[in-house]
């Protein structure tokens, strides 16, 4: 059984099992148990026979518990299974055979079951709300991933696979690296993963930076970040036409040098992304 709240990975740590076993040539089967109503959830797991219900297919259908005999089957969120459907469950555990819905021939399975849930389920126990034999027929080994808070010093392999996986072709500076080690990610892995996937999307010239980085996560200049140039909504009465004149031209200039890389020519002159954004938007 494998823990661990969403988005840490827990289908892939999964596959990774199998992988490595000596079932890994044999089927890998995955259902998600909270993204199924309990009737559809029930057929999906145990099979039907012809004329089982109104809206059978007419030649019947194999359950993942067929399908992957002999190999794997991974149930996800599994806390939300209903009762039900626990008992039939605890029953192919214990029989290592299933009967599909309207039939009464009896079919041996050979299968791993590894299962995953982001519930405490020894909480929902006490709550009448998950079988404690159950619970017990599965939790032969407890697997608990970290979230990406406890493990902060793979966010950028995470990230480097990420780009290699989306973009190979696109770079990453380590200073941008560094700004992405340093936010929360409620979403874990699939939250980072969708992070990289929108600079990759926003990226100029294949290169994702730190401006870019600090755009994408609206992150507030440090105090070591020197702003070379204010918004023109934020500057001071003192400031005159001839130099505001000057530093719009020494923007113009670095679009120009830059080939209208915008990334690049917020870091030649000093300011956040964000800023060279406003700055544009007023000229």
């Amino acid at each position: 059984m494998i823990t661990g709240k969403s988005g840490t990975g827990k289908e892939i740590f999964a596959q990774s099992i199998h992988n490595y076993s000596e079932r890994r040539n044999e089927p890998f089967v995955a259902i998600n148990c909270a993204a199924l109503p309990k009737s559809i959830l029930e057929s999906e797991l145990f099979g039907y026979v012809k004329g089982a219900f109104t809206g059978a297919r007419p030649e019947g259908k194999a359950g993942i518990f067929e399908l992957a005999h002999n190999g794997t089957v991974f149930l996800d969120e599994l806390g939300e299974m209903s009762e039900d459907i626990q008992i039939k469950l605890l029953r192919v555990i214990q029989e290592k055979e299933i009967i599909r819905i309207g039939d009464d021939k009896v079919i041996p399975i050979d299968v791993r079951i590894i299962s995953a849930t982001n519930k405490n389920l020894l909480q929902r126990i006490e709550e009448n709300k998950f079988r404690e034999d159950l619970y017990y027929r599965l939790c032969v080994l407890e697997l608990e991933l970290p979230t990406l808070e406890e493990r902060k010093e793979d966010i950028p392999l995470l990230a480097k696979h990420f780009i290699l996986k989306n973009a190979p072709d696109i770079k990453i500076t380590s200073e941008a690296y560094r700004l992405l080690q340093g936010v929360p990610y409620q979403g874990n892995i699939r939250h980072l993963n969708n992070i990289i996937e929108r600079l990759i999307a926003m990226c100029d010239n294949n290169i994702i930076d730190e401006y870019l980085v600090s755009q994408v996560l609206n992150l507030k200049p440090t105090n070591s970040e020197e702003i070379f140039l204010q918004p023109l909504s934020e500057e001071k009465n003192d400031t005159t036409p001839e130099i505001i004149k000057i530093e719009n031209q020494l923007i113009k200039d670095a679009l120009k040098k830059y080939n209208g890389n915008k990334t690049k020519v917020a870091k030649e002159l000093g300011m956040s992304y964000t800023t060279l954004w406003r700055r544009l938007k007023k000229m």
